[in-house]
Order: structure tokens, then sequence, then C-alpha cells
């Protein structure tokens, strides 16, 4: 995992941002790090989240942190994975905070590494105390509970697990994608609270197998021009299937809901379901035109890869060609552009340029050097 501070990447318009602090406090995760980044933010921006994954670090850099946190005009998220130390300050310093499921908090007393006499051990045991006072205090104003329930809990020092984060205060909220239930709740709060249309409310919620086309079920076809094979990702419905099934949905609940206002006589509910039920069919049609989109890219990308095999195999093809050509080349070349085998004797040398001792070794150097070598070691 790459370790410090990052802003993840924004719309220009966003009202939201993201900065990750991973590593520890101090080392990889700074004060001014973070203070550059935090002034980079546009006034625009309404809600800063700080994702941490943090095993704690150095109290200075951290305590600045803390207050350039507080400082902030945005309403402040902290999502914990990981939080010890003080890393745990720096998320209790956010107005709200959650945990992953799985994740773990840990809090403890601060500690350090010395060397020297008596008086100087006695100094920082003393600014030790200082620090625990100083965060037992912080903890509880953050959290509702007494500053001698945080000592108690930072002297035991063990993990907690996200239920007993939550159950000290530490915490507002558990992130847990894979229930279910409690993301299906939200859609049962905004219909209690009467802000979306009935008609529109009461629209069952799909599932999967049923946007499947009849022909499609089983996972084979049984069109004559294609051949269908069970499991074939070729047999997945297309999306257009789905906006069709929606897209009937929607028909059915606009029906439904004039039928209902013109019991009521609410023009302002009929208004809102059609302008609703607009919106909804309209991102339906914008969706079925990016499947179409991609299907076409896909396409366009396959032939791309046909185009890119039958090059690389030309190529291959092409590079055996030159290397056979190379190697008779280098063979016409040793035998000096004839078809004479190559020289390899000093006696062969110089019978070839006729005896001519100066021309021999000017025209078969490495001959010359390989007989001086062995004369040397003959001599030996």
């Amino acid at each position: 995992m790459k370790q410090g501070i990052y802003l993840q990447t924004m719309a220009a318009d966003a009202k939201e941002v993201v900065i990750d602090v991973v590593g520890v406090i101090g080392w990889e995760v700074w004060f001014p790090a973070m203070r550059d980044m935090l002034k980079a933010i546009p006034v625009t921006v309404e809600r800063v989240f700080f994702d941490i994954y943090s095993p704690g670090g150095d109290v200075w850099e951290g305590n600045g942190i803390i207050q350039l946190i507080g400082e902030m005009k945005q309403e402040t998220v902290a999502r914990v994975q990981v939080a010890a130390s003080m890393a745990t300050l720096i998320a209790v310093a956010c107005k709200r905070r959650e945990i992953a499921a799985n994740g773990r908090w840990l809090v403890h007393n601060p500690w350090t590494q010395l060397a020297g006499d008596a008086a100087a051990m006695e100094k920082r045991a003393k600014e030790l105390r200082d620090c625990e006072a100083e965060a037992a205090k912080f903890y509880a104003a953050r959290t509702g509970k007494t500053e001698a329930e945080m000592l108690a809990l930072m002297a035991e020092e063990r993990w907690l697990t996200p239920d007993e984060a939550m159950a000290f205060g530490f915490v507002q909220a558990i992130n847990n994608p894979f229930d279910a239930a409690a993301f299906a709740s939200v859609r049962a709060e905004i219909v209690a609270a009467g802000k979306w249309p009935v008609a529109l409310a009461e629209i069952p919620i799909t599932k999967p197998e049923d946007i499947v086309p009849p022909a499609n079920k089983g996972g084979h076809s049984d069109d004559a021009n294609t051949k269908g094979t069970a499991g074939d990702a070729s047999a997945t419905p297309a999306v257009s299937d789905a906006a069709a099934v929606l897209a009937a949905q929607i028909e059915s609940a606009r029906v439904a809901g004039f039928a209902a206002g013109k019991e009521s006589a609410d023009e302002t509910l009929r208004a809102q379901l059609l302008t609703a039920a607009d919106a909804v069919a309209d991102k339906v049609k914008k969706l079925v035109d990016l499947q179409k989109t991609l299907e076409a890219s896909t396409a366009e990308a396959r032939k791309f890869q046909g185009e890119r095999d039958q090059a690389r195999a030309l190529a291959e093809k092409h590079k055996t060609s030159l290397d056979d050509a190379t190697a008779k080349l280098a063979h016409l070349l040793a035998g000096g552009l004839t078809f004479t085998p190559a020289i390899a004797t000093w006696e062969e040398a110089m019978k070839a340029c006729g005896g001519d001792y100066a021309k021999a070794r000017n025209q078969f150097p490495e001959v010359y050097r390989a007989q001086r070598e062995n004369d040397k070691a003959n001599r030996k």
C-alpha cells in the first residue's frame, strides 16, 4: 500500500473530497503536507472525508493535524479501517466518525525512548503524563465519556472491535457493505418521509432473473442463426433488455399515479410524478446509448487485437528471414567476400598473401595475434 497523504481526484464542481491518510504520522503523514492540501480545497466544497489507515505516530505532528481539522469550515468525516494511537485522536477530531465492519481501533498511553540521567527521565515522565491527560480530555469531550473512563481504557491498551469503538463513542456508525438490509432501509426512509412520488416508490425492486429475456433463460439461445452454449458470456442479457423492463414499470407507475391524481385532484403530486418519471426514463435512454457505445468499442478493440496479432506474426517471420540473411552475410565476409574457406592459421594467411609478411599481418590481424600467442607459449 502506498503511504502518505493523498487528495483523491475530484471534479471541478465537487461538493465532497476524499483525503487518504495512510502510514505513520510523522514519517509518511506530515503536518505541512496536510496543511497545504487542506488549503488547496475550494471553498465550494461542503464535506471532506478522511480515509484513515494508520498505526499512529508522533504526538506533536498529530496535534498539528488535529488543529487543522478543527479549524475547517466544511463538515469533516473520518472513515476508519485501522486507527491506532495518535491516528485515533486525528479521527475523533472530525465531526463524524465511521469505522469499517472489520476495522480496528486502539487507544493507549503515550510512550517514548530515552537515554539520560534520572533528572532527564523524570522530566520526560512528566511530559508523558501531560500527554496522557490531554488525550483523555480530548477523547472525553468528543465521545461523551468521562476522562477517568478514557484513562482506564488507555491504560488497558487493547484493540477495540467496531462495536466496542461505537459503544465508547469513538465512532457513530459502522460501515458494512455486505449488510443488504441496512442499505435497503434507506429506500423505506425516503418513502416514509414523503420525499418520493408514491407511484414511483411502489415500483417493485427488479431481480436480475426478471430482466433476462425468455429466450436467454437457461443460458442458451433458440435463434436459428445463433449457436447457444450454456454458460456462454454472449448469452448475458443486454442492458437494453433491463431498460425495456424498467421502462414498462415506469409507464405503469405513471398511469397509476395519474389515476390516483384524478381522485385526489392533487395537481402538484401529478406534476412531481411526471417530472420524476421523465427523469428516470431519460437515464434509461442514456444507459441504452452507453451500452451501444460500449458494444461498438468492444468490436473495435477486437478488430485492433486481430490486426496487432497479424502484425506480430509478420514481424516474427521477417525477423527469422533477417537472421538467416545475417548469418549468410557473416559467413560470406569471413571468406573475404569469396567462396573460399576462411583463413584459420598463419600458414594459410602467408600462403593467401603470396608470402608477403606485412600484407598477411594487416589483412589477417586476428590470425597474426593467435600465432604470436602460440609462439610465446611454445618458448616457455
